[in-house]
This record gives C-alpha cells, sequence and structure tokens, in this order.
C-alpha cells in the first residue's frame, strides 16, 4: 500500500480496514465465525453447517491431492456425521 497523502485518503484505508475485521476476518474467541454473523445471527445454526460441510470439503480435497481420474462416489449419511 502507498503511503497515505491527506485525510479523505486515511478515511477511506481506515473504513476498509474496520469492515474487513468485522464483516471478513475470523475470529478465533468467536469460534472462527465473523463477528457479524456471529453476533446478528445464530452461532449455534452457523456451528451446525460447519459441522455438515466440512466432511464434504474434506473429500473432495482429498481427491483433488490424490488426482483421481475417476472420482470417489460421494458420502454417504453415516460419513457425513463422523
Amino acid at each position: 500500500m502507498s503511503e497515505l497523502t491527506d485525510y479523505l485518503q486515511a478515511r477511506k484505508v481506515i473504513a476498509w480496514v474496520i469492515r474487513w475485521y468485522h464483516e471478513e476476518r475470523l475470529h478465533s474467541a468467536l469460534g472462527f465465525l465473523r463477528p457479524v454473523g456471529y453476533y446478528r445471527g445464530n452461532p449455534e445454526e452457523l456451528y451446525a453447517a460447519r459441522r455438515r460441510k466440512l466432511p464434504e470439503a474434506r473429500h473432495r480435497r482429498r481427491e483433488k491431492n490424490l488426482q483421481l481420474r475417476q472420482p470417489a462416489l460421494p458420502l454417504t449419511d453415516e460419513e457425513t456425521v463422523a
């Protein structure tokens, strides 16, 4: 980033940092959720959605890393819970 040259430019940069911090950054103290989602939403619902998505994402990553020519079969419900 270049040097700030005036007050308005500094305000824009500070506003961007504040927005990023509250809306995009994952906070470890909030269980790696964004503050805007944690305080405006239902954190338990967000955690449940994450628990549902993680096994499938791990499965896709494993397939990609192994560079399989034929993709593996989709996960069963029992595998997603584990």
